[in-house]
């Protein structure tokens, strides 16, 4: 079976504005069991580069929703570096009609290093430096 780009973006967008004024809760709902079904099965990580690793592998293998992806986390910064993501086409159709976007990605990364790592994540930005479906998704750790 192929799985659909054009599909995936019309679905993503549909439901967002489906949702209306509950797409935010529940995008950062969404967010949040992605996280707690990786933080499951990710057992004990003893590290940041093992936390990186771990849901750099989550993203990449069970969720599939890009083609490339890369986390970095040290100390103070983790980033996710993304390329080809499908979710990113649905956005630009709400962006397009004026509407409010919505990344159940972001929401994830900040659920997973809060239980993994322990530590208080705050959104620094999304950058996105070239074409659809690319960004890199910044945070910094407390």
């Amino acid at each position: 079976m192929t799985t659909s780009l054009n599909f995936f973006k019309q679905y993503h967008s549909t439901v967002i504005k489906a949702l209306g004024e509950d797409a935010k809760k529940v995008n950062a709902k969404v967010g949040s069991i992605f996280a707690d079904n990786w933080a499951d099965k990710a057992g004990d990580l003893k590290s940041n580069d093992e936390f990186a690793k771990s849901f750099e592998d989550y993203l990449k293998k069970d969720l599939e929703f890009a083609k490339h992806v890369k986390v970095n986390c040290d100390e103070n910064n983790y980033t996710l570096d993304i390329k080809g993501c499908a979710i990113c086409h649905g956005n630009e159709i709400l962006r397009r009609e004026g509407m409010a976007t919505a990344c159940p990605i972001v929401q994830a990364a900040k659920y997973a290093a809060v239980k993994k790592i322990g530590r208080n994540v705050i959104t620094r930005g999304v950058d996105k430096p070239g074409i659809v479906g690319e960004c890199t998704i910044k945070f910094e750790l407390e």
